[in-house]
């Protein structure tokens, strides 16, 4: 059994350690690793919000180019997207699509458009906006005339620019996963203050004490902790879990509510 004394004297309950001692513990490995090279494999990066559609309609001549900017976190998922575009506009001549992963890959294709004129725009479009996981589909419907590749280039770029604008973006960040337990008198009080930390109660287990379990970004994980051992005075265990990426609200200029659209992925 483990038992430490709290900084006001008090003893822990059997087999408890003080959130500090665990803390320091889980940040070094066997090896000594930090926990920033830890978590140096999770990467931050921007991305459409899961839940919504970004959406555009630009006319040239006739043409018209639907544009639909969605989350992807594989090609099955963005290529089934575009079936399902596929369905709802079956009038179309073209399926345009393009993709980034935050693994790295990437596609588009042209849909039968001159080379160049259209797939590629439309993934530039994405790479330039700097997100990933995403995939966008333009859909056109000729209207007679032909436009040519610099008139089709500035109109697949236009609807994709256009629908990634609608979008809701979001940033999907590397989070620390934590469990504190807290007497039952502490359990209110720190649920409002933790999200001056930045943190976000998933849940929580009654017991003989609470059980809180806490996501915070990585970046202000030692913050949280620095705040619950201040506001606790001690008397709060804190535990580390393990590690994930969570989606963050992201304000960003130029969204609507053309973002929540209901085209299915």
């Amino acid at each position: 059994m483990v038992t430490l004394q709290h900084r006001d004297g008090q003893k822990n309950q059997k087999g408890s350690i003080p959130f500090w001692f665990l803390w320091g513990f889980s940040l070094l490995g066997a090896k000594g690793r930090s926990y920033n090279q830890r978590m140096a494999q999770l990467k931050a990066y921007r991305t459409v919000a899961p839940d919504g559609v970004g959406q555009s309609l630009f006319e040239d001549r006739k043409s018209q180019f639907h544009g639909f900017a969605v989350h992807a976190e594989s090609a099955e998922e963005a290529i089934a997207f575009r079936h399902s575009v596929m369905e709802r506009i079956p009038s179309a001549s073209h399926y345009v699509s393009a993709w980034v992963l935050a693994d790295g890959g990437e596609f588009y294709s042209d849909a039968k458009e001159p080379h160049g004129s259209a797939g590629l725009p439309v993934l530039n479009v994405i790479k330039g906006a700097g997100v990933a996981d995403t995939a966008c589909v333009v859909a056109r419907i000729f209207g007679g005339t032909l436009l040519g590749k610099g008139g089709l280039m500035r109109a697949y770029t236009k609807a994709a620019t256009d629908a990634l604008t609608a979008a809701s973006i979001v940033s999907r960040v590397p989070c620390q996963l934590l469990d504190v337990v807290v007497p039952y008198p502490l359990y209110e009080p720190l649920s409002k203050r933790a999200g001056d930390w930045q943190a976000t109660v998933d849940g929580s287990d009654f017991a003989e004490n609470v059980t809180m379990h806490l996501s915070v970004p990585v970046d202000c994980a030692q913050g949280l902790v620095d705040g619950i051992r201040e506001f606790s005075d001690a008397r709060a265990v804190c535990t580390l879990g393990g590690q994930e990426l969570r989606f963050l609200a992201q304000d960003v200029a130029g969204a609507t509510d053309a973002g929540s659209g209901d085209v299915d992925a």
